[in-house]
């Protein structure tokens, strides 16, 4: 059965730059609607289950059965343009291991596919942004957003701000 708070429970896409800014405060907050009725708020950012198996292939491990965890997926040797350097180059990371091979398979048509390795985007995303951080392997590097999920932000538009509220049908 579902409890029922789960089952009045809504998911809502917004981007994924604001719900990390949202889940890296707290994953969990009380919201107040306009009649005064308060309830709670989760932030997760949740992959879909062939990405956590095909993590879960690569790093057999507890850490993507743990619920929150978010593969990110990449190969040594491979760079995008960057878009913040001109004439630079990006160290790129999938949220889909297929979109990591058709960009493979595009700059190296002739050229056997590498071993997929497998990053974590919560701890990755604090290593980006740790003040005085000394990871060096995420100086350089950029999120591949999956292309229904560009969609699908861009449908959400930016007509809110941080601790606004998003309300939907």
């Amino acid at each position: 059965d579902v409890p029922y708070a789960w089952g009045q429970a809504q998911i809502v896409s917004i981007p994924l730059d604001v719900v990390m800014q949202l889940s890296v405060k707290k994953t969990h907050s009380i919201a107040q609607n306009g009649k005064g009725k308060t309830f709670s708020t989760f932030y997760q950012v949740i992959p879909e289950t062939s990405d956590l198996n095909a993590a879960l292939r690569i790093e057999n491990g507890p850490r993507y059965s743990e619920r929150g965890r978010v593969p990110l997926f990449y190969v040594d040797g491979l760079t995008i343009p960057s878009k913040e350097v001109e004439g630079g180059v990006a160290n790129p990371v999938y949220f889909r291991g297929k979109d990591l091979k058709a960009e493979w398979d595009r700059q190296y048509p002739n050229k056997a596919f590498p071993t997929l390795k497998v990053r974590e985007l919560n701890e990755t995303f604090r290593a980006m942004i740790r003040p005085g951080g000394k990871d060096e392997s995420v100086r350089n590097m950029v999120f591949v957003p999956i292309a229904e999920s560009v969609e699908k932000a861009k449908s959400c538009g930016r007509s809110y701000k941080l601790g606004e509220m998003i309300l939907t049908k």
